[in-house]
């Protein structure tokens, strides 16, 4: 059964991400890439929110996940990067392979990658 990546696009602006499917389960192949258009937030016009997106990728023997890549335009300038995998095990591949969702961010100067999975509530601060 091929792979499902929840992607929710939290930076304001329109994002492109690349997943990067790893071949087989040693990082130093990769079987492809899945090309995904995340938008600022919900359509006004529509209603459509395209900033929160369920990605398929890979096979049934090609599971995991070998990188990501994210590429934004802010400011009149175009950020991105590549994060590639290449020890199994390591925090780029764990949170890559045993987490369902990923969410991006931007804090003025660079994209943030944080994964999680659906069934984690986020922290909540108590009331004062």
């Amino acid at each position: 059964m091929a792979g499902m990546k929840k992607l929710i696009n939290r930076t304001g602006n329109e994002l492109k991400v690349t997943l990067i499917v790893r071949q087989g389960d040693h990082p130093t192949q990769t079987s492809g890439t899945v090309d995904v258009d995340l938008a600022a937030g919900r359509d006004e016009a529509s209603g459509k929110d395209e900033s929160v997106q369920d990605v398929p990728y890979g096979n049934d023997v090609d599971i995991y996940l070998n990188g990501i890549e994210t590429t934004m335009i802010a400011h009149g300038s175009a950020i991105g990067q590549r994060q590639v995998v290449v020890e199994r095990g390591s925090k780029l591949d764990d949170a890559l392979n045993t987490h369902d969702t990923i969410e991006f961010l931007y804090d003025g100067k660079s994209i943030l990658i944080s994964a999680t999975n659906s069934d984690v509530k986020p922290y909540t601060f108590p009331a004062m």
